[in-house]
């Protein structure tokens, strides 16, 4: 059986071609047999499907943007079967069997990414296995009950499951899964160590700004990478080979 594989893409934020290029991707980078569906809203539908992506419409429940995320907790939209979960703003740019592997051997139900910056989730790759550990953040939801709603979706499903089910999540091993701006941010005072992380790194995520695109054009979006570090313009386009090879040409 193909391994499912999610996606969420909603609003005006990202284009549809960001999902087709997250599909290219794991076409490349996601060894074992698989399918992706995107996740999205009604105003997303037609675009997705004149570039022929498999996808499905969530519930309308006024879950806005990446917020919308909190559905793939509920098995009525994606079934009962162990699934994967990608964002579209990220770079897969190596093999994701280290992933597979951990997710295999794991039994918890749920497996994210440990936030970078804060003691909580960072839902941009995880890994569910639906039962009654995830049913409960999708009902916690539907309870109203207070833990962040409506986002930053992560803060909410990690609060619902440390309320609910303390033990029920645990995260991918450190490095996997790297930060842009956290390696940009080494790489101003060590640039061989944020080259070993990245290295080291099967998915880059990109969270805020600057996006994939920015860094491949430092000029036309410069409040986010020549402003950044005036001084610095070996930061100015920081990895974009990663981009261009695994993103931009996937």
């Amino acid at each position: 059986m193909a391994l499912q594989v999610f996606t969420v893409l909603t609003g005006r934020s990202y284009g549809p071609h960001y999902a087709e290029r997250l599909q290219r991707m794991l076409k490349r980078h996601l060894s074992a047999p698989h399918s992706l569906t995107v996740l999205c809203d009604a105003a997303n539908r037609p675009a997705l499907a004149s570039l022929g992506l498999q996808h499905r419409q969530l519930e309308p429940l006024g879950l806005q943007g990446f917020c919308s995320k909190i559905q793939l907790f509920n098995a009525a939209i994606t079934g009962e079967t162990p699934f994967l979960f990608f964002d579209v703003t990220l770079v897969v740019r190596a093999g994701l069997e280290p992933l597979l592997r951990f997710g295999a051997a794991h039994p918890a139900p749920l497996i994210g990414v440990r936030d970078w910056s804060y003691p909580t989730l960072n839902s941009c790759v995880m890994q569910l296995r639906p039962g009654a550990a995830t049913a409960r953040v999708w009902q916690a939801y539907l309870n109203g009950e207070d833990h962040g709603t409506p986002g930053p979706n992560q803060n909410f499903i990690y609060r619902a499951l440390q309320r609910h089910c303390p033990g029920a999540l645990a995260t991918w091993p450190e490095g996997l899964v790297a930060s842009y701006r956290g390696l940009r941010k080494l790489a101003r005072r060590d640039a061989a160590a944020a080259e070993r992380a990245r290295q080291a790194a099967c998915v880059l995520k990109f969270h805020g700004r600057p996006r994939p695109h920015e860094v491949l054009r430092p000029w036309r979006h410069p409040s986010q990478t020549v402003l950044k570090h005036p001084l610095r313009p070996d930061l100015w386009r920081f990895l974009a080979e990663d981009i261009t090879d695994h993103w931009l040409l996937s």
